[in-house]
């Protein structure tokens, strides 16, 4: 035969002789719970919930929303701007202004999230920092819009 049976194991049970421990009601102790972590303020499909004026310039445009909330994070606008038009520099600068937000706000995830976001979606992933920097009221694209 092809496949061959093999006998089941055999197992010693217990004699009425042997004591079994104790039975104690189970008790469940609160877990401590520590202060939550901050997230998004928006997710990052999120970008059909808000300003739809937001939503087109950064579809069309992502350049110039990417250099206001590099602007506001501290950073040279027209540098990022033209960081965001080429394809090798967007995958760096990216996910550091991605990064910079995260420290801001203490937002717990990765790095590796951050590259993934900007790999995939860069223009979700720039909508959803510019609705970061709204929700906490810094108002992106301030001085650098006043320049267009």
């Amino acid at each position: 035969p092809r496949w061959r049976c093999y006998p089941a194991p055999e197992f010693t049970t217990l004699t009425s002789e042997t004591p079994l421990p104790p039975m104690s009601p189970a008790t469940e102790v609160p877990l401590p719970e520590g202060p939550k972590k901050p997230t998004w303020a928006y997710s990052l499909f999120g970008c059909f919930d808000m300003d739809i004026k937001l939503l087109g310039l950064t579809m069309c445009c992502p350049c110039i929303t990417f250099g206001a909330n590099a602007e506001l994070l501290g950073e040279d606008w027209m540098l990022y701007c033209l960081f965001c038009i080429l394809p090798g520099p967007m995958c760096y600068f990216g996910p550091y202004i991605r990064q910079k937000i995260r420290t801001t706000f203490e937002i717990e995830a990765t790095d590796e999230e951050d590259v993934l976001s900007y790999l995939f979606c860069p223009c979700l992933s720039i909508i959803q920092e510019t609705q970061q920097l709204k929700s906490a009221g810094m108002k992106p694209g301030g001085d650098a819009m006043n320049r267009i």
